[in-house]
């Protein structure tokens, strides 16, 4: 199937794919397409069950490129609406949600009114953790973010019960007692895409039988280092508690149970989809520094309109033989 790429996903997750390391994919070679989600537009198939002008959902077949060849098989066909734009599919109704998904409900577990605590909680997938454990199970819900405007919209738009500026914070102790305050009952459930000592600080506040998600480390992924383990590990002995990491792959066979139940919650108002826009894969490489917390960082998911610039209107794939 031919595909016209229209939105790629960055993802901190693009960090690790370039690095020379055994993974659970293997690394890009200098020389290879960059790897990346993508929403694309069929131009010609030879696949059946596709036609011309079907939107699908790539995955990573194609990656950062303008069109390209994908096999048929690894083509989801999706329906954009007016409500959810292709590009939701990368975020609520893609990747980003799904990892939020099977990572709080398989992993996670909250149960009603326990404290679910989530760093990096103004990112893609932390954004829709927070939605999910608040307005879909009904937690309480603190979220660690950079910057004051991030925790205020993690509160004011999102509407959760705390946010906690890590970088007004950042002195240890400090952030320790800010966020035993925003915990008083301790913590149930900590969803972690951060790692470093922010991890480090949260394990010295789980409850019995806590669960830790471990989703990502991206306080790591530039070290030239590699970062001291957190010593308060041991928390965990003595709380009976649980912490385990997880990729997407993981939970393929059960990828369609969650869709239908992300979009139900969409539906439903208890999901917002929240996205930040760059305009050109030109721009793509430069705002991936965003993810790490270049100019302010990104709010939700940072998705790349890659023909933006040739102001081609949505629903509109051109013909071949005019690209």
């Amino acid at each position: 199937v031919l595909v016209l790429n229209r939105f790629l996903a960055l993802d901190p997750a693009m960090r690790g794919w370039m690095r020379d390391a055994k993974s659970y994919l293997p690394p890009v070679q200098i020389g290879q397409v960059m790897r990346g989600s993508s929403i694309g537009q069929v131009l010609v198939s030879r696949c059946p069950t596709l036609q011309a002008g079907d939107w699908v959902n790539c995955g990573i077949e194609l990656g950062w490129c303008e069109k390209g060849i994908a096999r048929g098989s690894a083509l989801r066909k999706i329906k954009p609406s007016a409500a959810l734009p292709p590009s939701a599919y990368l975020g609520v109704l893609g990747g980003t949600g799904l990892t939020a998904y099977f990572g709080l409900l398989r992993i996670g577990q909250p149960q009603p009114m326990q404290t679910v605590v989530v760093s990096a909680a103004a990112g893609a997938t932390g954004s829709i953790v927070c939605q999910i454990a608040k307005h879909a199970l009904g937690c309480r819900v603190v979220g660690i973010a950079g910057g004051k405007a991030k925790c205020a919209w993690l509160k004011d738009t999102l509407g959760i019960d705390d946010a906690i500026d890590y970088q007004a914070d950042n002195e240890r102790t400090r952030f320790r007692a800010r966020l035993r305050k925003a915990c008083p009952s301790g913590v149930d459930v900590f969803f972690d895409n951060v790692g470093g000592w922010i991890l480090e600080a949260v394990l010295k506040l789980i409850n019995k039988r806590s669960r830790v998600v471990l989703c990502g480390a991206i306080s790591g992924y530039n070290a030239t280092v590699p970062p001291p383990g957190p010593s308060s590990y041991i928390n965990l002995i003595a709380t009976s508690s649980r912490m385990e990491g997880f990729i997407l792959l993981d939970y393929a066979s059960e990828y369609d149970e969650a869709y239908a139940q992300l979009t139900k919650w969409v539906e439903q108002g208890k999901l917002r989809f929240v996205e930040e826009r760059i305009a050109g894969l030109g721009h793509a490489a430069a705002a991936m520094l965003k993810l790490f917390g270049a100019e302010g960082g990104n709010k939700g998911r940072l998705v790349v309109d890659i023909h933006a610039d040739s102001k081609l209107p949505l629903g509109v794939a051109p013909q071949e033989s005019r690209l």
